[in-house]
């Protein structure tokens, strides 16, 4: 059995982003469809599962170890938010408060807000210097 497989396992993003880029725009509806649902993270599984159900997987090797590999972006792209989900959960998948955009935080912490669009502002100090 697999369950807690992945439980405290830290997502290696500079690997998943590409593929997270693509869930980004690729898969805006229905990345945004599954976002749509949350906090309700059995509906938000289903409709996830709906896109990966289309998804081909093929095992193969690379620079002598075995990666997982998918044949399509759009397979890749949810394959990725699968892995945040399972690894990093689902509070990463969010939606832009200013434009209501849908994205995966990729910070440390998981405090991001915005899309990559509308990073959050910095703060200047009364001297004008950055905080």
């Amino acid at each position: 059995m697999t369950d807690g497989l992945w439980r405290g396992v830290v997502p290696p993003y500079r690997i998943l982003d590409p593929a997270l880029r693509d869930a980004e725009t690729l898969l805006a509806t229905a990345f945004a469809d599954v976002v749509a649902v949350l906090p309700d993270e059995r509906a938000a599984a289903r409709r996830l599962n709906r896109l990966l159900a289309g998804a081909r997987l093929r095992v193969e090797p690379l620079d002598g170890r075995w990666r997982i590999a998918v044949t399509d972006p759009v397979g890749a792209a949810a394959a990725a938010l699968a892995v945040v989900a399972v690894a990093g959960g689902w509070h990463r998948v969010k939606r832009c408060v200013r434009c209501g955009r849908t994205f995966v935080d990729r910070t440390n912490a998981a405090t991001r807000r915005g899309c990559a669009d509308h990073p959050a502002r910095r703060r200047f100090a009364s001297s004008g210097d950055l905080r």
